[in-house]
């Protein structure tokens, strides 16, 4: 009989996580990125195995809204891969949550995580994870607060965690048009 209650009450509060999270909507379709039902039943499903995994806990509500609010004027996203991206990034999210100890904010972590998703990492999740956030939290654990008085903006860029020499963006893309045409 409890389990029944239990399974009633889930069932109750993935509902609503699913109105939440289409509630969004109006505001992405500017962007020309829409979620359906079974988009957000996935990104659920998702989340719920990489709380798993992550061995965390969410009280309350979801960081995906947070993350869909941070991401969805990305000009790295699109529809196409719009899911797989939120799918990816609420599984960066929570695996640098643990990675700094918690001790970076939710808004800390995401301005953090969109700064460089926009600017240095070029939409890459591979570099945003194992290159920005990696390093992110290593001078976190290390005891780096600086981001503290900044919310997250311009660490990257101040060259607190950068290992490697700049590179030209300009060349770089120059000499990437050259290798596709």
């Amino acid at each position: 009989m409890n389990e029944k209650i239990f399974e009633l009450i889930v069932a109750g509060e993935q509902k609503k996580e699913i109105a939440r999270i289409l509630s969004f909507n109006d505001k992405t379709k500017r962007y020309g990125l829409t979620l359906t039902d079974k988009d957000a039943g996935l990104l659920l499903a998702g989340r719920r195995n990489t709380l798993k995994e992550q061995r965390r806990v969410e009280f309350g509500e979801s960081i995906l809204p947070k993350i869909i609010e941070a991401f969805c004027d990305s000009q790295y996203i699109n529809q196409d891969d719009y899911v797989e991206m939120l799918m990816a990034l609420q599984d960066i999210f929570h695996l640098y949550k643990n990675e700094s100890q918690d001790q970076l904010t939710d808004d800390e972590l995401l301005t953090f995580m969109r700064e460089q998703f926009e600017g240095l990492c070029f939409g890459s999740l591979e570099y945003l994870s194992e290159t920005c956030l990696e390093r992110f939290a290593r001078a976190i654990r290390g005891g780096y607060c600086g981001y503290q008085n900044s919310g997250g903006w311009g660490e990257y860029g101040n060259d607190r965690l950068s290992e490697e020499e700049r590179w030209d963006k300009e060349l770089f893309m120059a000499v990437w048009d050259e290798l596709i045409s």
